[in-house]
């Protein structure tokens, strides 16, 4: 979201944006992923709307966001039990729809209509552009094992991890003084645990899982619990 939020505030400002992307889509922690059980948003689990400037961008695309009834916020203990009383929503829950990526990919589509929105493209090396100068041009590898250039560029911005910027500007041979800085950054990992229940899909049957949309746990391990279904226009 970071990348495509600066490139479109760029391309609004009149610059000329290219995006690479080394997945197939944009979305990055708002990657939603689809199993032959149905969707999982593996990321971001929704968002809120805080800031004037960010309800604005959300009304470019008004079809894609819908609001999650996850009207109450249930605490479990260690043991998966209800500890307490739900917790109250104070302000309404946000959602892409049918994928919580689908927001970036819906912000990203300008660049796609105009050729710029590179995906499936990793770039693996930062440099001058030779024909160019002072300018840089990119090198990619693809899934398939191809490379490309990209040349003409007035300047080059990351969005992206930390770990993953370190290892680009090394392999880049730049600015070794930030790439140690960045290098410096340590990540704190969150692991998502993705659960289906086939049966769940038997006709008739309603009662499987929990009734609850949403809860935070005690637990060491768990601090969030989401019922996918439950949220608007997924895939059960």
């Amino acid at each position: 979201m970071a990348g495509v939020a600066c490139a479109r505030t760029l391309v609004q400002a009149g610059h000329e944006v290219s995006l690479f992307e080394k997945a197939g889509r944009p979305g990055g922690r708002m990657a939603s992923l689809q199993t032959p059980f149905g969707s999982f948003d593996a990321g971001a689990q929704y968002f809120t709307v805080r800031d004037a400037r960010f309800a604005t961008a959300l009304a470019t695309v008004p079809q894609v966001c819908r609001p999650w009834g996850a009207n109450a916020i249930r605490v479990l203990d260690a043991a998966g039990r209800v500890a307490a009383a739900s917790l109250p929503v104070s302000e309404p829950h946000w959602v892409a729809c049918p994928g919580m990526e689908d927001l970036v990919s819906a912000w990203a589509e300008p660049l796609a209509q105009a050729g710029r929105l590179h995906t499936g493209q990793r770039v693996t090396g930062i440099e001058r552009d030779a024909l160019r100068a002072p300018g840089w041009q990119l090198r990619t590898c693809t899934g398939d094992g191809g490379s490309q250039v990209f040349a003409g560029f007035d300047a080059v911005l990351l969005a992206q991890a930390a770990e993953h910027a370190a290892a680009l500007l090394r392999a880049s041979g730049l600015d070794a003084g930030l790439a140690a800085a960045v290098a410096d950054v340590r990540t704190a990992p969150c692991w998502t645990l993705m659960l289906a229940y086939p049966q769940a899909v038997r006709p008739g049957l309603t009662t499987l899982g929990p009734q609850w949309s949403a809860a935070r746990s005690t637990h060491h391990r768990v601090a969030w619990l989401a019922r996918e279904s439950s949220k608007p226009r997924r895939s059960e």
